[in-house]
Parts: C-alpha cells; sequence; structure tokens
C-alpha cells in the first residue's frame, strides 16, 4: 500500500490505523504491507493509475494532482470554498456518490477518505498583506492553487510532496502551501519558519482499492476490509481538529511564528480573487460541479443557522 507521505505524517498514521484494525478484525487472515514517503517511487499522481492497472492492490493518495485526469478530484482543492475541515466533511459527503462513480472508471473503489488539516502558507519571512506575494517563489500542488496564487502576484510552481525539501534547501522555493501539520511532519520549520493560516482549502487523500482484487475476496473478507475501512474514516474525520492544535503547539515549542488567524480583509481579498478559478471548474465539470456546490452550500447554511 503507497502513501507518498512519511509514516509519521496524518497520512500515514491514519493508514497504519486501517491495518491495525484489519488485522485484528480478520484475526491476521488479511494483512498490508505500507510503504511511505514514495518508497515504490510512486507520486500521488502516479497511483490512481497503479491502483487502477494492477500494479499495488490498493493505496492511499492525495486527490489534488488527479485534476488532469478529471476535474472532480481538484473539487476538494477549491480555494476558499470551505475554511475548515467541518466544512470540508460536508462537502466530501455531498459529492462522495460522485468519486465512486469516477474511481469506478479507473477499475477502484474507495475504501475510505481521510482529511488534511486547512493548508496555509509555509514562508522564510512573515506574509503580512497581499503585497508580500510579490515574486514569491512557492509550491503550489495543484492547477487551482497555481493559478490563484500567481494571480496574487506570486511566481508558483507546482511540485509533489518529494520534490519539496530539496527545493527548500536549493534555494528553488521560498514558500510552501500546505497544511501546519503535513509541514511539521517534514520539518519544514527548518527552511520556512513562518506559518499563516490562511484556511486555503481542507483537501483529502482517497484510500482505493483495486476492484479485481476487491471482487476475489469473499464475502466475509469484503464485510471486514469495509468495517475497517468505515472505522478508519470515522477515525480521521474525528481527530483532525486534535491534530491541529497538537501542531500549533509543536510548531511554537520549535521557535515558529504562526499566524493562526489572518486579517479577514485579506483573506477575502483573496477569495474574491480565486472566484474565477471555482467559476472555471465549474464549466469543466458541469450540471454535476453545480449540484454539487449548491447541495453543499445549503448544507453549510443549514448548519451555521442551527
Amino acid at each position: 500500500m503507497p502513501n507518498e507521505y512519511p509514516a509519521t505524517s496524518l497520512q500515514g498514521e491514519t493508514d497504519q490505523f486501517f491495518s491495525r484494525r484489519l488485522a485484528e478484525l480478520s484475526d491476521g487472515d488479511i494483512t498490508i504491507t505500507h510503504h511511505f514517503g514514495g518508497a515504490l517511487g510512486f507520486r500521488s499522481r502516479d497511483q490512481l493509475d497503479a491502483v487502477g492497472d494492477g500494479a499495488v492492490p490498493l493505496a492511499n493518495t492525495f486527490i489534488a494532482p488527479l485534476g488532469g485526469m478529471d476535474p472532480l478530484f481538484l473539487l476538494m482543492s477549491l480555494p476558499f470554498l470551505t475554511s475548515d475541515p467541518q466544512e470540508a466533511k460536508r462537502l466530501f459527503d455531498v459529492a462522495e456518490p460522485h468519486f465512486n462513480t469516477v474511481l469506478e472508471r479507473y477499475n477502484q473503489r474507495l475504501l475510505y477518505s481521510s482529511p488534511w488539516a486547512s493548508s496555509g502558507l509555509w514562508s522564510r519571512k512573515e506574509l503580512a498583506d497581499s503585497q508580500s506575494f510579490a515574486g514569491l517563489k512557492m509550491r503550489t500542488y495543484d492547477a487551482n492553487s497555481t493559478e490563484v496564487f500567481r494571480t496574487a502576484g506570486a511566481s508558483p510552481v507546482q511540485l509533489s510532496w518529494a520534490d519539496i525539501v530539496p527545493q527548500l534547501s536549493a534555494g528553488g522555493i521560498d514558500g510552501v502551501l500546505t497544511s501546519i501539520e503535513a509541514g511539521l511532519s517534514a520539518s519544514f520549520n527548518e527552511y520556512t519558519p513562518h506559518f499563516a493560516a490562511i484556511n486555503y482549502d481542507s483537501t483529502v487523500n482517497l484510500a482505493t482499492i483495486n476492484l479485481d482484487v476487491w471482487n476475489g475476496l469473499d464475502d466475509a473478507q469484503r464485510a471486514l476490509v469495509q468495517q475497517a475501512a468505515d472505522e478508519t474514516a470515522a477515525h480521521a474525520w474525528a481527530n483532525i481538529a486534535d491534530a491541529v492544535a497538537q501542531s500549533y503547539e509543536q510548531g511554537e515549542a520549535k521557535g515558529m511564528t504562526i499566524q493562526r488567524e489572518v486579517d479577514p480583509a485579506f483573506r477575502q481579498q483573496m477569495a474574491d480573487n480565486a472566484q474565477p478559478v471555482i467559476d472555471a471548474w465549474l464549466k469543466q465539470v458541469g450540471e454535476s460541479g453545480v449540484q454539487i456546490l449548491d447541495a453543499y452550500r445549503q448544507g453549510t447554511s443549514g448548519a451555521e443557522s442551527n
């Protein structure tokens, strides 16, 4: 089971929770061998095909880099659409049937979703306002974020996870768009000691299994795999808030400067600048995209009024 992220990351710990529960439930009949940190040579953008083709039976994949295969994979990283993991969970729940349809075309099915903490900006210097982005060489992770920060005046480059630290150490980039937890797991604080919680998005990883492998299990085995997967998703989503709080404490203990809240006017300016990206995504996806966003926004409004 490949995962581009380290064993110590939120995604790595989630995968290990899944394998432990599956081994327990199956009395050791079904075991998983993990390959973290891209050890098998697969980046997230490679893993959709790797699982579908049967190169690996299952994988945990960061979905934003898959946008070139299907624009639905860009949904969770649409800029400033969600502001925290709770809103991200509502958005994913609305979209889950659509994800299943796309995954089936790639000969696989969803096992569980696993959230990231909301993405913020790691930087060598504090980013106080929109002028701070002028010429900033920074890592982005999909077409959406690249366009948003280019519009803001930065010089973004789309990099996979494994390529970030080499670029930071060589001075190729001075900033990184990712979550506080993910950055700490890779010691970004050694290069970029500032973090601004702009809550750009709250995206997810998807753990998927090859359909041929799934169909090759007997009914009892499938039931156990699904039970372990359901428990894993519940665990991952329930623990994300605590993970963020702990990461803030760890970062500050390491001497980082963390802006837990940014100027609302600054964030709103960025959100306004990002609206064309959402509009362009809707044109790509069509009516299903409109249905997803309408259902999500209705649910978000209802949640805020309760």
